[in-house]
Order: structure tokens, then sequence, then C-alpha cells
């Protein structure tokens, strides 16, 4: 429900500042508090396209590929690409399990995943604990 929903975008806005404490140090956590921040990551969640085709993603199981054909007229989800970069990054430094959110949202995009799989993924989450 709408909790599950809250504490998941609050794991997600975590994230975003530990990666961004991780890998450019020294940054202003006001920016996160802007709207290049947690407004578009509410935004994300709650509309727009990558929301849209996620759902439509675990509802009908067709590839993320079709649903972007059928379902965006010409334009691309920007997602599952900024999901592969991000994973590649942490793969590299051997930092995948300190970011599970990011790491749970590639391996959904690769089907390496289920969905249903996502909050078991999160379960132990470091933000649970400061909950």
């Amino acid at each position: 429900g709408d909790n599950t929903k809250a504490a998941i975008i609050r794991m997600g806005l975590k994230e975003m500042m530990k990666y961004g404490d991780t890998f450019y140090p020294g940054g202003d956590p006001g920016t996160y508090l802007e709207s290049c921040g947690v407004a578009d990551l509410i935004t994300t969640c709650y509309g727009g396209r990558n929301r849209r085709v996620s759902e439509a993603f675990v509802t009908s199981k067709k590839s993320l590929a079709e649903l972007e054909e059928e379902m965006l007229a010409g334009q691309k989800l920007q997602g599952p690409e900024t999901a592969a970069e991000v994973n590649h990054v942490l793969q590299a430094r051997g930092l995948q399990e300190q970011f599970p959110l990011f790491t749970a949202v590639h391996q959904i995009c690769t089907g390496q995943r289920e969905p249903g799989q996502l909050v078991c993924a999160l379960k132990n989450h470091s933000a649970l604990n400061n909950m």
C-alpha cells in the first residue's frame, strides 16, 4: 500500500544520497531537497512514463522494450538505462550489496529478479533501521 511505497521512496532517497557521498564527496546534501532530488523522485514514482510503463511491465508480462514501443510514441524510458549504468559502477567497485534498492531495480529490469520480489530484497535495507 501507500506506506510501503513511501518506505521504498525513502530508501531510494537514502541510496541516492549515499551514492552521491560515495562517488562525489563534498557535495551539498541540500541538493537532494531541491526539484532535482526529492521532487523528481516523487514525480517519477507517482507519475510519468517510467512509472506507467513499469506498472504495465508488472501486469502485462511484456518486455520493457515492447512496452516502450507500444506506450511511448517514440519516447524512451530513462529508468532501465540509468539502472544499468548505476549497476555497472556499483558492480565494478563491489558495492552492489550496499545499494540493495538500486541493485534490485536493475535485476528486475534485466529479468534477473521478479518484480514481486522487490520488498523481500529490501527487508534488511539499512534505511529500515532508521525508521
